[in-house]
């Protein structure tokens, strides 16, 4: 069973105050919706929070609360610490301190829908109460992971509720039905793009994000919550699961990779849309599990990511490469880029690999953003799974730093300082230094030219470090000592164009181009485009 509160603050939506004083007689939070399932209160005017929108240049980025930001989190496993490692708030919300200082923006956090809908009809807003308001306490934003009937391909009893998996009709047959799972309960198979079912996540969505719109309003409009991934690594089932499992059709007919992938496009589509439809209105994405670009995936000629980008209901497609490599990287997000209109995020790469700040650099001059999976890989993870699954993190399970977070932290004060530079520069003006191998080199002299600049950087201290070409200005950063000689225009101040970049500052330098220059940014990033 999940470890679901029901004991706390109220923070249930709008009811009677007859109702309110029994639930605070009995210390509950549980909410019984209207009759049918429907929202209990009056609707509001809906807001919205955040779109993908695209610069005069084309390009796509995130826009929150009407501003451009480059997006930069790390996955805080709220349902497993919850669930499995039974840990109270007081002892979780040192990891969201610990992002803070990590230098992150944002935070991915997992909300099963059996975390707020126990029973039907019957919801509970504790559990997204203590996540909205440890944002708010360090400055966070949060990517709201909705855990719910596709879960890399498996729908899992301590995410999905009671009510809804035993429904015999909408089980189908497999293998191992009903094997436990220690992380996520049983696991079963269900047709997830059920009429009712997608009645009923719509509606647990509705009331959702309707109780974040309270919530919000009655702790200061910070709007937390920025972006909703909709079920996780959804194309699993057509991938592996469905040969894996022999999972067929109740009637004991097979069920095609046709039929499972328009079952689970139709459930993210609906689910999308549900959320783009409520009160608090975010961007919407899924994660698809990469490793060949957006070509058809090798399991499955003929079915491939650019097909979930087509859903209305699914504003942008992020991936999870898992990779290492600045050329594996640089591929995937080149690749994820491609598609019109879509933010390449990087929803899940390995907080352990040593160079995650390098991967963070390549995939930000790219345009894309980057999350680390994860902070701190759990306790009952570390103890219950093998290399490498169970020291993911890019801290310790006890929170102690390992070695990458340094340079993380340095270079996550320079992306989040020129946050919304970064997010709309092009990758032909986006310069970034010693990332043409997988690791900084500690001796670097390289030239890269913008559209409008040429740049000669140098470091003997190992520094990674960026440039961006904003037209009238350049915006320069170091993670350490270096030295940054411009050509091909003036900067304001500095005749002889020599600009000694102070560690961790960004420096703002006006500048007056000669001339266009051929870009060779894209080149510079690994050797994958050479």
């Amino acid at each position: 069973m999940t470890n679901l509160r029901i004991c706390g603050a109220i923070s249930c939506r709008k009811i009677s105050l007859s109702l309110l004083m029994l639930c605070a007689l009995l210390s509950a939070c549980a909410h019984n919706s209207g009759p049918g399932g429907e929202p209990s209160r009056e609707p509001k005017d809906p807001i919205t929070v955040s779109r993908i929108a695209q610069s005069p240049e084309g390009k796509p980025y995130l826009e929150v609360d009407g501003e451009p930001f480059a997006l930069y989190g790390a996955q805080i496993r709220i349902d497993v610490f919850r669930s499995v490692d039974k840990m109270e708030w007081t002892e979780i919300e040192p990891y969201f301190e610990t992002a803070a200082n990590l230098g992150l923006n944002c935070v991915q956090v997992p909300l099963p829908w059996k975390f707020i809908e126990p029973k039907e009809d019957e919801y509970t807003f504790y559990e997204a109460d203590q996540i909205l308001s440890l944002a708010n306490k360090y400055g966070l934003k949060v990517e709201l992971l909705w855990f719910s009937t596709n879960f890399i391909g498996d729908s899992y009893t301590w995410l999905v509720p009671s009510y809804i998996l035993s429904k015999s009709a909408l089980r189908m047959k497999r293998s191992g039905d009903g094997d436990f799972h220690g992380l996520y309960g049983y696991t079963y198979s269900i047709r997830f793009d059920d009429p009712w079912v997608l009645e009923r996540e719509r509606l647990a969505l509705t009331e959702l994000f309707a109780h974040i719109r309270d919530w919000d309003e009655a702790n200061g409009n910070k709007h937390p919550v920025i972006t909703c991934q909709v079920h996780n690594e959804p194309d699993a089932l057509v991938r592996w699961r469905i040969d894996e499992k022999n999972i067929c059709n109740k009637d004991g007919t097979p069920l095609t990779k046709e039929d499972g992938w328009q079952m689970t496009l139709t459930a993210l589509n609906a689910g999308g849309k549900a959320v783009k439809a409520s009160e608090y209105r975010v961007a919407t994405r899924t994660n698809i599990i990469s490793g060949n670009g957006v070509m058809d995936f090798p399991q499955t000629p003929g079915i491939s990511p650019r097909e979930v980008a087509m859903q209305e209901g699914i504003d942008f497609v992020s991936f999870d490469p898992y990779m290492q490599t600045v050329n594996q990287i640089a591929k995937e997000v080149a690749a994820y880029a491609s598609m019109a209109g879509n933010y390449p995020l990087i929803a899940e790469n390995r907080g352990d690999f040593s160079n995650t700040a390098s991967l963070m650099l390549a995939a930000s001059a790219l345009g894309g953003g980057y999350d680390i999976y994860d902070l701190a890989t759990s306790p009952y993870i570390t103890s219950h799974s093998a290399p490498p699954f169970n020291t993911e993190g890019i801290y310790y399970s006890d929170l102690r730093p390992k070695p990458q977070v340094e340079q993380v932290k340095a270079l996550l004060k320079g992306l989040i300082a020129a946050n919304k530079d970064v997010a709309l520069t092009p990758t032909k003006d986006f310069a970034a230094f010693n990332i043409t191998t997988d690791t900084p080199k500690t001796s670097c002299q390289q030239q890269i030219c913008t559209s409008g600049a040429i740049l000669n950087f140098e470091t003997s201290s190992g520094a990674l470090a960026f440039v961006l070409d904003r037209g009238t200005r350049l915006v320069a950063f170091s993670t350490a000592a270096a030295t940054l000689r411009v050509s091909g225009g003036t900067v304001a101040g500095h005749s002889d164009g020599v600009i000694t970049l102070t560690p961790g500052v960004v420096a703002d330098l006006p500048f007056t181009s000669s001339g266009a220059q051929t870009s060779t940014t894209k080149k510079n990033i690994g050797t994958a485009f050479n």
